[in-house]
């Protein structure tokens, strides 16, 4: 379970009103997050940095029994995927780049429905309200399940993987286990700015999936017989 955060931003030179909104997203996110914002550092890196550098580090505990390495794996396990809130934070180089090449502002009204599950929006929302979505922090939804099982069950064990589906998309559950594949039969519903990013840069489906959530935020792989409790 996190319970401390501490962020490290760099810039060109200090600006005031910057800070102050990346310092309210970060309080925010740890409010949501349910971890202290410990600290952090601000360096000011003119000739080093162009724009701005934003990381950060959590600190967390773990008891040795809870650890979900991936090592009990096995063929048969079932996939249980948690919704993104949108884009995330990944994939933005080409989210610039159609944007760009169709000569929109990110303040435009956004050109396409943007009614998709329960996301809060603006009634008359803009291109970058719907681009610029939150990440959807999911510390609550997983760390409440493991809790659970653990009162429930004595144990964790019932969940043999966790994968967070950022950079490279889906290829991420291939990092949970270097000798098992996925076939996934129910996938996700798929918020509409991605349909028409594909659309609007003409964009495959091998690569859209390849570099975007797609609708899935996180994926836990669970013991079969645990799937449906």
């Amino acid at each position: 379970e996190p319970i401390a955060f501490v962020d490290y931003i760099a810039v060109p030179k200090p600006d005031p009103e910057v800070h102050a909104a990346v310092g309210a997203s970060l309080a925010k996110a740890c409010e949501l997050a349910n971890v202290t914002l410990a600290g952090g550092e601000t360096a000011s890196l003119p000739g080093i940095v162009t724009e701005l550098d934003l990381s950060g580090t959590a600190l967390g505990f773990l008891d040795k029994d809870s650890a979900i390495t991936g090592e009990r794996l096995e063929s048969g396990d079932v996939l249980i995927g948690l919704p993104s809130s949108g884009i995330h934070s990944n994939g933005f180089s080409l989210v610039r780049n159609i944007v760009t090449s169709m000569g929109l502002s990110y303040a435009d009204s956004c050109p396409f429905e943007t009614t998709f599950t329960s996301r809060m929006l603006p009634p008359k929302p803009t291109l970058a309200d719907v681009l610029l979505i939150p990440t959807r922090i999911y510390c609550n939804s997983v760390v409440g399940l493991l809790n659970h099982l653990k009162e429930s069950q004595g144990s964790v064990h019932a969940v043999h993987g966790i994968a967070h589906i950022t950079g490279g998309g889906l290829s991420n559950l291939l990092r949970l286990h270097d000798k098992l594949g996925w076939h996934i039969d129910s996938p996700m519903s798929i918020p509409p700015e991605f349909t028409w990013l594909q659309s609007q840069g003409n964009v495959t489906d091998l690569e859209m999936h390849r570099t975007f959530n797609m609708g899935l935020g996180m994926v836990l792989a669970v013991e079969k017989e645990q799937a449906d409790s």
